[in-house]
Formats: C-alpha cells, structure tokens, sequence
C-alpha cells in the first residue's frame, strides 16, 4: 500500500471541560441523558489530549512549518511564524541555531547558506520537542529544510543501530523506527556535497532519508536518498 512519511508535527488539541453544577435537584428525563453523554465526550476528548501529549513528548524530534520573521536569520536565533488551523492557532516560535546547524535544499540535498534565509522565506525545521515556557516559545532546531514541495519531507535521524546486509543497510533511529537503503544507493555527505559510503554512518551519526512510497521487509521504510550531516 501507498505510504508517504512525513514528519511529525505539533499537536494543539483544546480540551473541553464540564462545568460542575451544584444543585438538590437531580436531572431529569432526556436532560439527564444529554449531561451523561456530554461528560463521556468530554472525558473520551481529555484521554485524547493527554495520549497526544505522551506521545509527543516520546518525539526526540518534532517537524514544525513556518514562514522566517526575523529581519536578520544569520546570527543564533531565527524567529517564524507557524501557520495554525485558524488565525487563532497561529502563533511564533523562535529556533536556536548555531555554526553548525545544517540548511539544507530538500530538493536537492545540498546544503544552503544561511544567508538565503531571509524574511519571508518558508522553512520546514526539525526540532527539539522541548521548549521554553518563555513567549515566544523557544527550542532548538536540528536542522532547517527550504523548498519542500508536494509534501515531501525528508525526516530528520540519529542512528542507533546499523544493520548490514547483502543487499541493503537497516538504520534503526531512537524512537524506533527502521530504515530500509539499499547497498546500491550512494549515502552523500554534507560538509562536501561528495560520495561516502556507509562506514561513515555510525551510532549517534546524523541523518536526513527521503522515504520512498514502498515498505521493506519487517516494517522497514525504504529510502531513495540519504544525506550524512556529520
């Protein structure tokens, strides 16, 4: 079947809550049926939220899409807006950077310099799924990705485990997930935009996969292009 994996985004779900209503008189007829499954719905939406919420903060990484704000993306805070459901949704994050923190053309696979970050630009980034309680929020971005078109995001990795096979490498990543290369594909680094091969994918190593639209074996998502950050 079909699959496109795109990256994880932020969830904002609003909980609703019921309102306690003290009274002597006890609820009657259908008005005591509508406050019953009103309350279901309200829990069912609570447990909702808070599965939502633990499974975030089981992320290492989480992908966010904004549109640059600041004046100036060159020094070690780059500001965006992120386009919510509705006006209301939408709200500015701020994402810590530094020297080495890649940007990259998610057409091409090369990297971008931080200069062709300019006000307006849309950017996709992965980042830390923590931030500060500060407004706005801040976190730290991994990895910042321009020109992303039809919905193909690559995901952002840090290896922990590496399987080498016949015919094609499995990188696992820390929240679980496994990556099916075959030994054919050319993995290219980064710093020079030049051929590596898979020896210099180790533990911890730093990675951007393009999924593919098919599954490998055992759950394995297969991947056309690989990218070596560091």
């Amino acid at each position: 079947m079909k699959r496109k994996l795109l990256g994880f985004m932020l969830i904002g779900l609003m909980a609703f809550s019921l309102a306690a209503c003290t009274s002597q008189d006890k609820p009657k007829g259908d008005d005591a049926g509508k406050k019953t499954e009103t309350s279901q719905t309200e829990n069912t939406k609570e447990n909702e939220k808070e599965d939502a919420q633990d499974s975030l903060s089981e992320l290492p990484q989480i992908a966010q899409m904004g549109t640059i704000t600041s004046d100036d993306a060159s020094g070690n805070q780059i500001g965006i807006e992120v386009k919510g459901a509705t006006e209301k949704d939408t709200q500015e994050i701020v994402l810590n950077v530094d020297e080495n923190t890649p940007v990259v053309d998610a057409q091409t696979g090369m990297k971008v310099e931080r200069s062709q970050l300019t006000k307006g630009t849309e950017v996709f980034a992965w980042v830390s799924n923590a931030f500060t309680a500060s407004m706005p929020p801040q976190t730290t971005a991994y990895v910042i990705l321009i020109n992303v078109k039809d919905g193909v995001l690559p995901n952002y990795l840090e290896v922990d485990n590496i399987e080498k096979g016949e015919s094609e490498t499995i990188l696992s990543d820390k929240p679980g997930a496994k990556w099916s290369v075959d030994n054919n594909l050319v993995p290219i680094s980064l710093k020079d935009g030049k051929e590596t091969t898979f020896d210099s994918i180790q533990k911890d190593s730093k990675c951007l996969v393009w999924p593919s639209n098919e599954q490998g074996k055992d759950g394995a998502i297969k991947v056309d292009k690989l990218l070596v950050l560091n």
